[in-house]
């Protein structure tokens, strides 16, 4: 099976944390796959926690008051509100949608039990969400597009997509700002996970993505990246100077992304077995995924790896 060259961050981290999970996301849709099934595990990997959608609403909501800020159009606290409040009952309201028909086939106890789905207080939630775009809006960068220090910005879908060479990748910037003789490409990340030490070079795709695009530079010295995270309760800022040799050793990483990726697929074989696909690495990520129930090391990672260790052993033997 051949993979459709596709790059974004949030994909090479899931494929790093749990290739079954990426295989089921990104990958059921590149095959001829029995169809009933793939719908199952399709909708059932489309459910996500109350606090993913939360985050989601939240970024979606900045978006929407960033927009209405280029045409000088400023929200007030009761606006704001209104909006995440809207946003996220909307984003509850799709997924109750997809909740109904695994109620039908059995499966809504079961994610219900591994997301934590009930009981959830949505109003604890919503502020949460207020609480999280009140402090990026006082921090120094939003400050100054308010104030109206940068006369040249512009806001990106993370939707949007740009081929590079030959590879669709999603990793555009949040928001572009002129600042003297530099772009700032920011990007915004709602819950900021630990530093990495590919952090530097997935940050540096955006700059193979934009340049050139919308009259931009083409030079990588002609753009600075800061990354605004939320961690531990309060938004973050890390800067990183852009220059073509990070820019190549960026695009290495992504290619070698690209075919260990295709290397996990070719794994499925003629008959998409899952049983050469490694399960995730730590427990955590178990407990963020709807799809436990129909996971081998779902309810216990360490027993499903050694069962999936068996299956992987017993195929090799057959092969020889």
């Amino acid at each position: 099976m051949k993979y459709h060259k596709v790059w974004s961050k949030s994909r090479r981290e899931l494929f790093l944390a749990c290739p079954r999970w990426w295989v089921i996301r990104y990958g059921i849709n590149q095959g001829n796959w029995d169809q009933s099934t793939s719908k199952k595990w399709y909708s059932m990997n489309d459910i996500r926690s109350y606090w993913d959608l939360m985050l989601r609403s939240s970024k979606q909501t900045i978006f929407e008051r960033l927009e209405d800020l280029q045409m000088n159009v400023e929200w007030s606290q009761l606006f704001t509100e209104r909006r995440i409040r809207e946003n996220l009952t909307n984003k509850l309201s799709r997924q109750q949608k997809i909740m109904s028909i695994h109620e039908i086939v059995g499966t809504k106890e079961a994610i219900d039990n591994n997301l934590e789905l009930n009981n959830i207080d949505i109003e604890y939630l919503i502020k949460n969400a207020i609480k999280r775009i009140n402090a990026l809006w006082k921090t120094d960068f939003i400050q100054a597009l308010t104030n109206r220090y940068h006369k040249q910005w512009m806001v990106f879908e993370r939707t949007e997509y740009g081929s590079v060479n030959g590879i669709d990748m999603y990793c555009c910037p949040d928001i572009a700002v002129k600042i003297q003789n530099h772009w700032h490409l920011i990007r915004i990340d709602m819950q900021g996970s630990k530093d990495s030490c590919f952090e530097e070079l997935e940050a540096m795709a955006m700059v193979s993505w934009i340049r050139g695009k919308n009259n931009l530079p083409i030079l990588a010295n002609k753009f600075i990246i800061r990354i605004i995270a939320w961690r531990n309760g309060f938004w973050n800022q890390q800067r990183f100077s852009a220059n073509e040799n990070k820019l190549i050793q960026s695009n290495y990483l992504i290619d070698s992304d690209i075919k260990q990726m295709q290397m996990m697929l070719s794994k499925l074989g003629d008959h998409h077995s899952m049983s050469q696909i490694p399960l995730a690495n730590k427990s955590s990520t178990c407990r963020k995924c709807a799809l436990r129930e129909s996971c081998p090391g779902g309810t216990n990672l360490d027993a499903g790896t050694s069962q999936q260790s068996a299956l992987e052993l017993a195929e090799f033997i057959q092969a020889r």
